[in-house]
């Protein structure tokens, strides 16, 4: 995912600039983008001068205090990094102020059992006036991976990530589902085309499914506690085991998989490398039809799996 930098993105906002809202912001720095707007739930006078990302002498921050603002800015692109709840709400109205969207996972969830997330989601995506990317990481990841390991054909993946969330219940699996099938529908290359659902497990911090995603075997084990002081990515490819391994330096973390428990295999950031590809594509229709189905496709087997009696 080679960078280059759009030069028609000089301005951009980031909704709910704290916690992820941080990595946006420096990525959109690291991009090129020199002005950004920065809008949270409650407007904090200090907002800029507690940012922990490093800034450049030459970037300039607009600390808004209301939507109205953003209009009158007519930014470039959007990051809406609100709480999940809001990401309907959020994108009708900035939709409205700018043409491209990045939205943090899952493009929306409105917790309501006679309301269909799915149904909802193909709506938002039918607006041709407006371009939308869900920042999905792992996708760069098994990019990453593909390139530099020799994959045979995957008979059946497991997928662990045990993170320092609050969320509980079915909670957990809206929040990390996302990451497991967009990690899935990589390697296979294609959107879904059949899902079955094994069996479901959940507790109050734990949630884990058995799932075949396009005939292929998948294993989701999740974790939440708000108490961990780093989140925890394993994977397993038929027989090869590989783990995450995170180093913070710089303001960023930098990443690499030990595979079997010895061998290291660098990559970039996954995160910083998605972001990236989202501002370079916003052009590219491909693109945005293979994200946007993706997107889609989350959303269809939460349902599911959420709906599941067992």
């Amino acid at each position: 995912m080679k960078n280059k930098n759009n030069k028609n993105f000089k301005l951009g906002i980031i909704i709910g600039p704290s916690g992820i809202g941080q990595v946006h912001i420096r990525e959109f720095i690291k991009y090129g983008i020199r002005k950004i707007g920065l809008l949270g739930r409650t407007f904090k006078k200090n907002r800029v001068l507690n940012l922990k990302v490093k800034s450049k002498k030459d970037i300039f921050f607009f600390n808004l205090r209301n939507i109205k603002l953003i209009k009158k800015l007519k930014p470039n692109v959007i990051s809406i990094c609100s709480p999940t709840e809001k990401h309907y709400t959020h994108i009708n109205k900035f939709s409205k102020y700018c043409k491209n969207l990045i939205i943090e996972k899952p493009l929306i969830w409105i917790k309501n059992k006679k309301v269909s997330n799915y149904n909802y989601a193909k709506e938002i995506l039918k607006n041709k006036k407006t371009k939308f990317f869900l920042n999905l990481p792992m996708i760069s990841l098994v990019e990453q991976l593909i390139y530099k390991e020799k994959i045979k054909k995957i008979k059946n993946i497991k997928f662990s990530y045990f993170t320092k969330g609050k969320n509980n219940y079915d909670n957990i699996a809206i929040d990390l589902l996302p990451h497991a099938v967009s990690f899935v529908l990589a390697f296979q290359k294609k959107s879904l085309k059949s899902f079955r659902i094994i069996n479901v497990f959940k507790s109050r911090s734990l949630w884990n499914c058995k799932v075949m995603i396009n005939n292929l075997h998948c294993y989701f084990i999740f974790k939440e506690d708000k108490k961990r002081t780093s989140s925890d990515l394993s994977f397993k490819i038929n027989d090869n085991f590989y783990k995450r391994k995170q180093i913070f330096k710089n303001g960023e973390y930098k990443n690499s998989l030990i595979k079997n428990k010895n061998r290291i295999i660098r990559i970039n950031n996954p995160m910083s490398e998605y972001l990236r590809f989202m501002l370079n594509n916003f052009k590219n229709k491909k693109q945005i039809k293979k994200n946007n189905n993706i997107a889609l496709n989350i959303i269809q087997i939460t349902e599911s799996l959420l709906k599941f009696k067992y």
